[in-house]
């Protein structure tokens, strides 16, 4: 018989037995738990602790002018950093810090917070980011211990602020903003690498492994010339303060290609700050739209002639100055008497356009609209860029909407879409899309990509017959005199349109837009160029007055750089004075 002393020992023998087997089943539950329930999310903590990722920055590809000058690159820059040394006493510390301070000119508050950070122990703290090379070289030569150097770029605009528009920009994290940097992003960017750093107990990085490259991204070649860049940019500059306008935009075209050899828009900024730019992103060749008043009768004048409504011995009486329609009276700037088409279009006749245009019904007119594409983006490898405005015919005012939109109101549209219009006189009839972007190693050809001529919208006949009987004679007697150049011939039209006041929704006769459009020479266009000014004052506003002047001089530099010869006779005392400078005709 079991003494009491014996079954007690056993009792308790049992409930030891017992926690000890739950323990060891807890036990077991948990490292089943830690080994495979949650394993990975364990593994990848460990690893975090132990080692880390960092992104190897890819060389963004260089964007060259047609000529190869180069517009934007990316230097090789240093991101300067420190970490904690053991044993470093605080007055050591405190010592290295105060020489980064004085070598880098970091502010006092800089400085506390890196020294903050050293006394936390953090794995690491930025001292400098992407600091030029030869700061990085100095600081490197102090031999600071702690001290860590991670390579990047930067991107650099070495021209400034030339051809901004075109450029666009990028982040801090060199991404496209806005511009060709942005339209070919993914082929200028390249891939970014990856490399592993390990790190200690204390995460300072003690090695580090290469696990994928960088692949730097590929160069592209644009359309523009940066010499007719800049012949644009100072001739736009010089008319904005002499006109004191709020704005203007020059757009420069091979019409047969469709290249733009230089797009200008003031206001303007440095590429190199664009973070800072903000009130002149704007691309007003493309993402600005307004009524373009009689530069659109180019339009008007095709529809007519090519629907059979008019010829070219029509007589229109415009002796009253005005013509009222639907309650909607038209004026012109002049009382001008009895006038052929082509008269009507040489003086600009607002009364002669809208009486040969009435000839129109509105569906032949909108047809007309529609075949140069007006309300649709001319396809520019550019971003941003607006459609303008033309509303259906079914929405058209029954009697008013069609004299006025025959004398470019009531329609929005962007100076690119009157300069892509005008080209299709300057090539016989085509239209042509333009583009900034010329050539890339990893693109299609030039001629794959924009393949020229994409469809002929006129007869030949008709394009060229407007373009010897109106559209010369504009510029050699009619509204814009003003634009005749010596030696060449030039084919154009002027506008001038009165600006809706935002408050009052009506048309104001104080604030206009004045453009004009054109290309030289007219027989073999080897440029094509529209000048549009926002509200120029000083008392001139007309685009005879204040565009046909710049086009005159921004071409007359060109075609000389150009070396296109004339193809008209150089008045005498031109000739006198060029070989008085020594220089060709």
């Amino acid at each position: 018989m079991k003494t009491f002393r014996e079954t007690d020992i056993r009792r308790r023998t049992l409930i030891v037995s017992f926690i000890l087997a739950a323990w060891f089943g807890l036990l077991l539950v948990r490292l089943a738990e830690l080994q495979v329930v949650r394993h990975a999310a364990f593994r990848a903590r460990a690893l975090k602790q132990s080692q880390t990722q960092v992104r190897l920055q890819a060389r963004r590809g260089t964007i060259y002018d047609r000529n190869g000058r180069v517009l934007a690159c990316s230097l090789p820059v240093f991101t300067i950093k420190l970490s904690p040394v053991d044993k470093e006493t605080p007055a050591q510390e405190k010592e290295k810090v105060r020489r980064l301070q004085s070598a880098l000119f970091l502010t006092d508050k800089g400085a506390a917070d890196i020294l903050e950070s050293l006394r936390k122990e953090d794995s690491f703290t930025y001292v400098k980011k992407k600091a030029p090379l030869e700061v990085a070289e100095r600081i490197r030569q102090m031999r600071i211990p702690g001290i860590g150097f991670d390579e990047e770029s930067r991107r650099c605009y070495p021209l400034g602020s030339l051809a901004a528009h075109v450029l666009g920009g990028v982040n801090s994290d060199e991404n496209g903003q806005a511009g060709v940097e942005l339209s070919y992003n993914d082929i200028l960017k390249g891939e970014d690498g990856r490399q592993i750093v390990f790190k200690d107990n204390k995460k300072r990085g003690y090695e580090s492994e290469v696990i994928r490259p960088p692949k730097a991204g590929h160069d592209i070649v644009l359309t523009i010339d940066a010499t007719i860049q800049y012949f644009a940019e100072r001739a736009l500059a010089r008319a904005i303060e002499e006109h004191s306008a709020s704005g203007g935009t020059i757009v420069m075209c091979a019409p047969a290609s469709g290249e733009i050899l230089a797009l200008a828009n003031f206001p303007t900024y440095d590429v190199n700050s664009y973070s800072e730019s903000r009130a002149a992103w704007l691309d007003r060749a493309i993402g600005y739209t307004y009524e373009p008043g009689s530069t659109f009768k180019i339009v008007t004048a095709a529809s007519a002639l090519e629907n059979g409504v008019v010829g070219y011995s029509d007589v229109f009486d415009c002796s009253s100055g005005s013509i009222t329609v639907g309650g909607l009276t038209i004026r012109d700037h002049e009382h001008m008497g009895l006038l052929t088409f082509p008269e009507v279009l040489i003086n600009s006749s607002n009364v002669g356009t809208v009486k040969f245009a009435l000839r129109l019904t509105p569906p032949e007119f909108y047809a007309t609209i529609k075949k140069f594409q007006f309300s649709e983006r001319t396809g520019i490898d550019l971003p941003a860029e607006e459609r303008g405005t033309v509303r259906p015919v079914g929405n058209w005012h029954r009697t008013v909407s069609l004299p006025h939109i025959a004398i470019g109101y009531e329609i929005s549209v962007t100076p690119l879409q009157i300069l892509r219009a005008m080209n299709v006189y300057a090539t016989r009839g085509w239209l042509v899309r333009p583009h900034v972007v010329l050539k890339s190693p990893e693109m299609l050809s030039t001629e794959a990509l924009y393949p020229g001529p994409e469809q002929r919208i006129l007869p030949e006949k008709l394009a060229d017959d407007l373009v010897d009987r109106a559209f010369e004679k504009v510029v050699e007697e009619g509204t814009a005199k003003l634009g005749r150049l010596d030696g060449f011939t030039i084919a154009g039209k002027t506008g001038t349109a009165q600006q809706l006041d935002p408050v009052t929704r009506t048309y104001t006769a104080t604030r206009h837009t004045a453009s004009f459009v054109g290309f030289a020479p007219a027989g073999r266009p080897v440029l094509s160029m529209i000048v549009v000014l926002d509200n120029p004052k000083e008392g001139f506003y007309y685009g005879g007055q204040v565009c046909a002047p710049i086009f005159r001089d921004v071409a007359r530099q060109v075609l000389r750089y150009l070396r296109t010869a004339p193809d008209k006779p150089m008045p005498p005392e031109a000739i006198t004075a060029a070989l008085l400078r020594k220089e060709g005709p």
